[in-house]
């Protein structure tokens, strides 16, 4: 069975998770959408490899810093890795606050996987060559706000019609899949976490990035201007803001508002052993 624990950047929840995967014995699935990229292992706070000889990690170093990286890549990556069929063989715990990677998982999102070949001719067209193929093809245009990504999703939707997925059904407990941790102390823990990641030497890490996709540029701290350290508070405290607003909606994870990480533990042991 698949357990989430998810919650605000720097709540505490990815050493927690550790910890209960080695008491356990399971292994940990990221739910984070920057952890999927290899050479970020600073700015997304990955386990150590000592860590990851304690305890199986999925989720971790996918992608190449130049590719971008989608939910419909993660939810193909975690069909190649078994991972439907597999939660319902042993328990697994999912870890992260990517809210559209769990949302991908918990709805079984129909989707439609990507041709590299079709996307790589439809990115050198401009937004007006864009709405050209379109009238060409006579493909209906999307009913929202047009931009250039929208536009070439489209496209591919169309082409690849026949190509659709409906990701497989998991295994989860009808009523609480899981926990959202709410640490109203998470201001504090960006700040002191932030410092703590430039003193590893993230500056350096985020200079080896020659060619960052257009999915890192969003990340936090990649858009970074002279005050590196107060440019990525402000961006990891307005993620955190988003985060409890989006999982707010979600009945199926209770959310617990505590700084003390024995409470979480508690709970989330509890909804394991049930």
């Amino acid at each position: 069975m698949l357990y989430f624990l998810t919650g605000t950047t720097a709540s505490g929840k990815s050493a927690l998770a550790h910890k209960i995967a080695i008491e356990k014995n399971i292994p940990i699935l990221s739910l984070d959408s920057m952890a999927v990229y290899k050479g970020l292992d600073i700015l997304t706070a990955k386990p150590t490899e000592v860590m990851r000889t304690e305890v199986m990690y999925y989720g971790l170093d996918i992608a190449d810093t130049d590719q971008n990286f989608s939910v419909v890549d993660y939810l193909n990556y975690l069909i190649d890795k078994n991972i439907p069929k597999l939660s319902f063989e042993q328990d697994i715990l999912v870890v992260g606050g990517t809210g559209l990677y769990y949302k991908s998982m918990i709805d079984s999102f129909e989707f439609r996987p990507t041709d590299p070949a079709i996307r790589a001719e439809l990115e050198q067209l401009n937004y007006e060559q864009l709405l050209k193929f379109h009238e060409l093809h006579e493909i209906k245009l999307p009913n929202s706000e047009l931009n250039k990504r929208r536009l070439i999703r489209n496209i591919e939707d169309s082409i690849l019609e026949q190509s659709k997925y409906i990701f497989p059904p998991i295994n989860v407990n009808e009523e609480t899949v899981g926990i959202f941790w709410n640490n109203p102390k998470y201001k504090q823990n960006i700040k002191l976490r932030t410092k703590e990641m430039i003193n590893q030497g993230l500056i350096s890490e985020i200079n080896k990035i020659n060619k960052p996709s257009k999915t890192i540029l969003q990340a936090i701290g990649m858009n970074i201007d002279k005050d590196i350290e107060e440019n990525i508070n402000i961006k990891t405290m307005k993620l955190a803001k988003k985060q409890i607003t989006w999982f707010k909606k979600e009945t199926r994870l209770k959310m617990i508002e505590s700084d003390d990480d024995s409470i979480i533990y508690e709970n989330m042991m509890e909804l394991i052993n049930d």
